[in-house]
């Protein structure tokens, strides 16, 4: 009976310590909540730089991650769209539903999210939270990018996260 209870013993420890995938995906998504600055898209023929968005006002192009919700603002006005991870893939998967006219609209993609050692205005060395994510615009999840890179469908988005 010993072996026995070991073992239930054992399993059970194993199954607490367990994390789910939705655990995961819930303390990933945690990690990225904040708010964030444009500084990078490319994309159907366009290439804009943190060079080009610093002459962009920053409530232009401000982006809020929280409770499972992404918001744009723009003039202004709010853009939310729900927003879901699975960190399960490689490259992670994000996928980025609006609503408009109440239809809604998903776009598929990938993201990475990283800290990056770079110089600040004063050519002081900084560490820099980035979430990059590269998604196909009303694509379907067959479309969903690979890798990092721009062909025709895709859209490379850098985002600067905020202290």
């Amino acid at each position: 009976m010993r072996p026995v209870f070991a073992l239930a013993l054992l399993t059970g420890l194993a199954l607490a310590g367990a994390t789910t995938a939705d655990e995961k995906d819930d303390k990933a998504l945690k990690e990225l909540e904040g708010t964030y600055l444009l500084v990078g898209l490319e994309g159907k023929g366009l290439k804009l730089t943190e060079e080009d968005f610093m002459k962009v006002e920053d409530g232009d192009r401000k982006i809020v991650i929280k409770g499972g919700q992404i918001v744009a603002f723009q003039k202004g006005k709010e853009d939310p769209a729900k927003l879901k991870i699975d960190v399960s893939k490689t490259p992670a998967h994000i996928d980025i539903t609006s609503t408009k006219d109440k239809k809604d609209e998903v776009n598929y993609g990938t993201y990475k999210f990283e800290k990056v050692k770079m110089k600040d205005k004063d050519d002081k060395e900084i560490v820099v939270e980035v979430l990059t994510i590269c998604a196909v615009e009303m694509g379907d999840a067959k479309d969903r990018p690979k890798e990092f890179k721009v062909n025709d469908k895709e859209l490379l988005i850098v985002l600067h996260k905020q202290k």
